[in-house]
């Protein structure tokens, strides 16, 4: 065995309290993303142990970029001098339109995972061989969770999979990301294309903020026509607020910890109202968008934190 297997072999990696394998078996037993995140739905991971799960057994550049905790992107906020006019500006995007649906690697799976729901027969078996699964063959081993998640996505109560929300289908749903310079220009150029697939899936709206605020509806965006427009500059979470004066089902929030405590004053004022948030962080606690726009949700809800504990050090 080469000394980086033997590692792998020895190096037991905890993915959350009680529960931890050799790092090569979860590499093993986690072939696909669609996979892993079946597994934290399994075992009911939260934000922070889902992040962290990614980060162990993916090492993609989506994955790193959206999970690996530290880099350029801010974790405290700033003290913006915010300029006069910043409250209402919003900068309406360019349509344009794709022949083909973007792919994705990581956010979409997401937001699929989001509407999975595990069937108590499904989690009983998971119960009962999470003490052996690090003892199966390679190849019997590589098959136990994709076999579980196909059971339980043909049991007859769920039927076809459909990516929708069931909070408020009558409404719209909105994807914000933030584009600042905080985010870093290889962060974003690294997920847009998980982005972008991530709005179709979701049947969303697309608004990019940095300086202002860029908005498409669903469906009018691509990769390319996003990209032309990000700003890369300061944080001004207050150029949502015409966008906020409306109504939505789900608002899915992917951003880092930046902004003014002046946002979160002027998006307060707002008259739209919210169903649910949905948060994706790029550092190790939830997003200030997240805080920022939950003050009209009934709900705020961590679906991804970059690979940090509670307490702020790196796992």
């Amino acid at each position: 065995m080469k000394e980086a297997q033997l590692r792998a072999s020895l190096d037991l990696v905890m993915i959350k309290k009680g529960l931890q394998f050799p790092r090569a078996v979860l590499q093993q037993l986690m072939p696909t993303v669609e996979v892993t995140l079946f597994v934290a739905k399994l075992y009911k991971l939260n934000a922070y142990e889902t992040g962290h799960l990614l980060s162990i057994v993916h090492s993609t550049d989506v994955v790193r970029a959206l999970t690996a905790e530290g880099g350029e992107h801010s974790a405290e906020l700033q003290d913006f001098i915010v300029d006069l006019g910043y409250e209402y500006l919003i900068n309406e995007g360019a349509v344009t339109f794709t022949d083909a649906p973007p792919k994705g690697e990581v956010l979409p799976e997401l937001w699929k995972s989001f509407e999975v729901e595990i069937a108590d027969s499904i989690q009983e078996v998971a119960d009962k061989i999470t003490d052996v699964l690090g003892l199966l063959p390679g190849k019997q081993g590589e098959m136990v969770f994709k076999s579980l998640m196909t059971v339980n996505a043909k049991r007859p109560t769920l039927g076809n999979y459909k990516a929708q929300i069931h909070h408020a289908p009558q409404l719209p749903n909105l994807l914000i990301l933030d584009d600042s310079g905080s985010m870093s220009e290889p962060t974003v150029k690294t997920i847009i294309e998980d982005t972008v697939a991530l709005g179709y899936m979701a049947n969303a709206s697309l608004a990019i903020v940095s300086n202002t605020t860029t908005v498409w509806g669903p469906g009018e965006y691509d990769v390319e026509s996003v990209l032309k427009v990000c700003e890369y500059a300061g944080t001004h979470y207050e150029t949502l607020a015409s966008l906020l004066e409306q109504d939505w089902g789900v608002v899915i929030c992917i951003a880092d910890y930046d902004s003014s405590w002046f946002s979160k004053e002027a998006i307060a004022q707002c008259s739209g109202h919210i169903d649910l948030v949905l948060d994706i962080s790029l550092v190790g606690r939830p997003t200030y968008l997240a805080e920022v726009v939950g003050q009209l949700a009934d709900e705020v809800r961590p679906l991804l934190v970059a690979a940090t504990d509670l307490t702020g050090n790196s796992w």
